[in-house]
């Protein structure tokens, strides 16, 4: 029975790929990616790349690649299932299939989708009309304009107990998955009736802009609670979600660097204000899912939290949970009774990120709130917050980044740094965490497939084309699967991917390329091709990356030369194919049909050439 697709995407996301990986090889960083010998061929010179942003793998020696599936199924020498059920026992996931006992079909799963989509449509609609009069002042009392409702699909739920039910109904949808997905109550007698009501909408989405679930707001003064949120459900578990990732998980990795936010208000009005890398832990406390989830774009993370006890606490929490995920945390400062809603209206940008290049590490953080607790007054209280930092610093793995921080703690507070040391190593003997060593493994002989051969035959010019196709700008993407067609392409891979793409374009808005992984799934060759793709090759070495004159890409530029190359490799061949038809052909009539659609092609060719947006070549009959 089939693993469900969303239980593999749950594992694919959990996994570490540098994790995965460094079982079985060791790992040095170079760059955004981390490169060693690649286990599947002899070689001297490292060839084997890891990026961790995008979860996947490359050999440009031998050609292998693919995600962290991909790598267990070459080493283990296992099927695609079995390879995500030991990731699955590996990240504590319990995994659940279609046809057991309590499942959730493939059918329900997608009922769950279109009930949480149809009611996100029908909130924001709501707000457009009369009976969203009251949450549209909501809104414009914050400040938020039409173009940030739409980007965040705002919506407004009516104050009635059944016009939601009334139009899922209408719409096809059953009792039974609207309660499924926590969009209405059942009460004991049976009936039912709306769960949210008379409140502003917040939608919560994933990456790929599926509806999971509703945070909603009472614009009541004395209701409670004042946030209602959906509940837990296949779809939306709340550990492994984070509210505005869809909208800034592209900014995230353009900075290299997140702020985390507690409130929808404080996500949004920031985003308004054009700091789009920012996310809201909903007034949760962060947790290791979600801080692994935010380290596939980015390890800079900046806590920008309400300036009170309660937010100083959650922000103490989530730095333990930062620097166990080998991440750097550091803290934005406010003045007391600010927030980032509030400080950014009175303010402006600028002054946030004043603010965020101004942050300070978690040594100081910590350090200044002990203070003000008052238990830097006495030697004992100056060891608690030695041995509380020391413990936290115990949580890196990276061996030099916790070197400079114990040089840091010697400075400031006079203490030898063989005794600091010392303190580390019992931290470190207490936190080992036993990882499973290396499986041998056997080598193959010097002779190892090119790298061309994870494609096969697929034309240059169409990989390229692709390659630069996925690497580029989201907005340019689309403007791009707007004016070229896949029958252009020779190759059936290279035009199941392009269908693939025009797909989430349509149905998304975007192209999402961790997704792209569900469609190929134990292919193990298409494996390599995205993954040659994706990936970037590491530099030679980091000071060359660094003293490098850095010029801005035009990213359309090579685009659009790239689909010109192809375009005019395509009428070549057909023009070959032609010439080939035209000296074996004696009748004068189809001979010169054939020399007219010569000459077409020819015209076509010039006509490619001279193109500066993408053009939409007319078929030439042969």
């Amino acid at each position: 029975m089939r693993i469900p697709e969303e239980k593999i995407e749950e594992v694919r996301t959990a996994a570490d790929i540098v994790d995965v990986v460094s079982g079985f090889v060791r790992l040095r960083k170079a760059g955004r990616n981390y490169t060693g010998l690649c286990p599947f061929h002899r070689e001297k010179t490292p060839s084997f790349n890891v990026n961790p942003e995008r979860g996947i793998f490359k050999c440009f020696g031998c050609g292998k690649g693919g995600n962290a599936f991909t790598f267990l199924m070459e080493m283990e020498k296992v099927s695609f299932v079995d390879a995500v059920e030991i990731l699955a026992e590996r990240y504590n996931i319990v995994l659940t299939r279609e046809g057991r006992e309590r499942p959730e079909s493939r059918e329900e799963i997608e009922q769950m989708y279109e009930a949480n989509r149809l009611a996100a449509r029908f909130f924001y609609d709501t707000l457009q009309g009369d009976a969203g009069a009251v949450g549209r002042a909501y809104f414009d009392k914050r400040g938020w304009n039409a173009d940030t409702r739409r980007t965040f699909g705002l919506g407004y739920a009516p104050d009635s107990w059944h016009d939601f039910l009334n139009h899922a109904r209408a719409s096809g949808l059953g009792d039974d998955i609207l309660e499924t997905t926590g969009l209405i109550v059942r009460k004991e007698g049976g009936s039912t009736y709306d769960r949210f009501r008379g409140r502003v909408i917040f939608p919560i989405l994933s990456v790929s802009r599926k509806v999971l679930g509703f945070g909603a707001r009472t614009l009541k003064g004395d209701e409670q609670p004042k946030y209602l949120n959906s509940p837990e459900t296949p779809v939306y578990v709340k550990s492994r979600v984070l509210y505005g990732l869809s909208q800034s998980h592209r900014a995230i990795r353009d900075v290299d660097s997140v702020i985390l936010v507690e409130g929808y208000a404080d996500l949004i009005t920031l985003y308004q204000e054009g700091i789009e890398n920012v996310i809201s832990t909903s007034g949760t406390a962060l947790t290791p899912e979600q801080v692994h989830l935010l380290s596939r774009y980015t390890r800079n993370f900046f806590f920008l939290y309400d300036a009170d006890s309660a937010g100083m606490n959650a922000m103490l929490r989530g730095i333990d949970i930062i620097l166990e995920s080998d991440c750097d945390a550091r803290i934005v400062e406010l003045a007391t009774g600010e927030d980032p809603d509030s400080y950014v209206r009175k303010f402006g940008a600028e002054k946030v990120q004043e603010r965020v290049s101004g942050a300070v590490s978690f040594v100081d953080f910590v350090t200044a709130r002990f203070q003000a607790e008052g238990r830097l007054d006495s030697p004992e209280g100056k060891a608690q917050v030695v041995h509380r930092i020391v413990e936290l610093i115990a949580k890196m793995d990276d061996p030099i980044r916790r070197e400079f921080y114990i040089r840091d703690i010697s400075q400031k507070y006079g203490i030898y740094e063989n005794l600091l040391y010392q303190e580390l190593a019992k931290e470190l003997r207490e936190t080992k965490r036993e990882r499973p060593a290396p499986r041998p493994v056997e080598l193959l002989p010097e002779s190892v497939p090119s790298a061309d051969d994870t494609g096969g035959d697929i034309p240059r010019e169409e990989k390229d084309f692709c390659t630069l196709l996925l690497q580029a700008p989201s907005e340019l993407q689309g403007e791009v699967l707007h004016g070229i067609r896949s029958t252009h392409f020779r190759d059936a891979r290279m035009r199941k991917l392009l269908h693939v793409l025009f797909e989430q374009e349509e149905h998304d808005g975007s192209i999402d390329t961790d997704a792209l992984w569900s469609y190929v799934e134990d292919d193990v060759r298409m494996h390599g091709l995205l993954a040659e793709m994706l990936i970037e090759r590491a530099p030679i070495s980091e000071r060359w990356e660094k003293e490098q004159v850095v010029r801005p890409t035009d990213n359309r530029r090579l685009l659009l030369d790239a689909y010109k190359r192809l375009l005019h490799r395509h009428v070549q061949q057909r023009r070959e194919r032609l010439k080939e038809a035209l000296r074996a052909e004696t009748d004068d009539d189809r001979q010169r049909d054939l020399a007219t659609r010569l000459q077409q092609l020819h015209t076509l060719d010039g006509a490619v050439k001279e193109c500066e947006s993408f053009p939409d070549l007319p078929e030439v009959e042969e």
